[in-house]
């Protein structure tokens, strides 16, 4: 029989999952401070600092750590939320002892911005007075996360464009690219390039001044110096101080700004005044300007001045070196039939796919279980698609295209079936992950050679042809409900 976790070891990966799942200036605000507290049958209590977290908490997080707690310990709990400030003396002891054993330790980096080997759930960043650590904490200042860096960004088929381009602007900011505007789904990898974006231009352009916000903030800023009454002049001027006085504005989801006229005014003479005065400007959306509906014409002009790059799902190849990265930066041992497993079963979304690997490594470690594929099947199949064949694949895709799936399986030659075939060879390999050899068998005793011609047709089409990856898109989301 396993041994009885504490509180304390299971929110370690609570922690891991939520780093993920979260935006990084929501965990650091209202996740990191919270401290766990006790698990009883089905009860787990945590802590915060005052009433305002604890309802905030509550409000807006408490399904996703229920949802954090179950994948980690694959037990359903209530959770219960108290103030710290009724917490016994004996037990502040005890939670300050935990911290410590759990403190992040800083390493010397070998290179880049890789700053540390994490031994626990409480990462702390100390303040070793070198060179390189003031930099990192000045990062910190800056609200950028030290997880998002070039260094530990996978490059591949489906972002590299927008890579290098947020690479130019970072070496020479306001010269070629300006501004950048970096767009594509949810967890895809846009807020690490900003943030990339900004831990290089702090590290080697120094003098410059940069801002990274997102446009939720810079809103809720806004609304708070209009609210101001009297004061609402002076509060006004300091608000555009604020954004306006900076060599690089780093705004990430400018997306919800549709609808919300007061903030576009504000944002496009913010934008105006930079812009005129040599600065840089990098924005991240959710899609292209030209699909934010409500934004205003003048606005939607400006985002488009200087160079759109997007960023789409990563392919099979791809979301595995993503995996490789993590566990190297984390020092995991993880074999690579396990990256596969993980990497067939989230094919749409970066930021779900490393949350399941912090997932699986979390649940193995508080359950002492070997990470092995038989183990990672029973973690990673609550949110992979379950039972998903070959047959549904070619089923789903012959009723998009209005064909029989029997042709598909043929020799057909002609277009609309073999267009058809491709795009299911691609969705196979993408979704399963199965070997070219094994597709080839699967669809009619295929040879390789033609299964990975079709594969690398449609992966290279896919990204300057916007009809056939919407296509892709809109049948992926049908199979991610069967």
């Amino acid at each position: 029989m396993a041994e009885k976790k504490t509180a304390e070891e299971i929110w370690a990966g609570v922690l891991t999952c939520l780093s993920n799942e979260l935006e990084h200036s929501k965990f650091e605000s209202w996740i990191r401070p919270i401290t766990p507290v006790s698990v009883e049958n089905k009860t787990f209590v945590i802590a915060t600092k005052d009433t305002l977290s604890r309802d905030w908490v509550r409000e807006r997080f408490s399904s996703l750590i229920c949802k954090a707690l179950k994948d980690t310990t694959r037990r359903s709990y209530n959770l219960n939320i108290v103030l710290k400030k009724d917490l016994s003396e004996d037990f502040l002891q005890r939670k300050n002892q935990l911290e410590k054993k759990f403190a992040q330790k800083v390493v010397e980096p070998k290179s880049g911005m890789k700053l540390t080997t994490r031994e626990g759930a409480i990462p702390q960043v100390k303040p070793v007075f070198n060179e390189f650590q003031i930099d990192a904490l000045k990062s910190t200042s800056y609200n950028l996360n030290l997880k998002y860096t070039f260094d530990n960004f996978v490059v591949g088929e489906n972002n590299k464009f927008a890579h290098a381009a947020a690479m130019a602007v970072a070496k020479e900011p306001a010269k070629l690219h300006n501004p950048l505007f970096i767009y594509g789904g949810t967890g895809l990898g846009k807020t690490h390039l900003m943030h990339a974006i900004g831990h290089y231009i702090l590290v080697n352009h120094p003098r410059l001044k940069i801002k990274y916000t997102n446009t939720e903030v810079f809103m809720n800023d806004l609304i708070s110096c209009i609210q101001s009454g009297s004061n609402s002049t002076f509060k006004m001027s300091e608000f555009r101080q604020k954004y306006r006085n900076v060599d690089v504005l780093l705004l990430d989801d400018v997306q919800f700004l549709e609808s919300k006229k007061t903030t576009q005014t504000e944002i496009f003479h913010t934008f105006e005044n930079l812009y005129n005065s040599g600065k840089q400007i990098v924005l991240t959306s959710d899609r292209p300007p030209k699909e934010i509906p409500t934004l205003t014409d003048r606005l939607r002009s400006r985002f488009e001045w200087g160079l759109l790059a997007d960023i789409s799902a990563p392919d099979f190849e791809t979301r595995v070196s993503i995996l490789k990265k993590k566990t190297e930066i984390e020092k995991l041992n993880v074999s690579d039939d396990v990256l596969k497993l993980i990497a067939s079963a989230y094919s749409h979304n970066v930021r779900e796919l490393e949350g399941a690997l912090n997932r699986v490594i979390a649940y193995c470690s508080i359950n002492s279980l070997p990470v092995v594929p038989d183990v990672v099947k029973n973690i990673v199949e609550v949110s992979a698609p379950k039972n998903l064949s070959v047959e549904d694949i070619v089923d789903i895709v012959a009723e998009y295209f209005k064909i029989d799936a029997d042709e598909i399986m043929s020799p057909s030659k002609s277009k609309d079936v073999s267009k058809a075939r491709q795009i299911s060879i691609y969705l196979i390999r993408e979704t399963m992950g199965y070997s070219f050899p094994k597709i080839g068998e699967a669809l009619g005793g295929r040879k390789h050679t033609t299964v990975l011609y079709s594969y690398e047709k449609v992966k290279e089409e896919k990204l300057h042809n916007i009809a056939l990856s919407k296509t892709i898109d809109e049948i992926a989301g049908i199979l991610s409900k069967i």
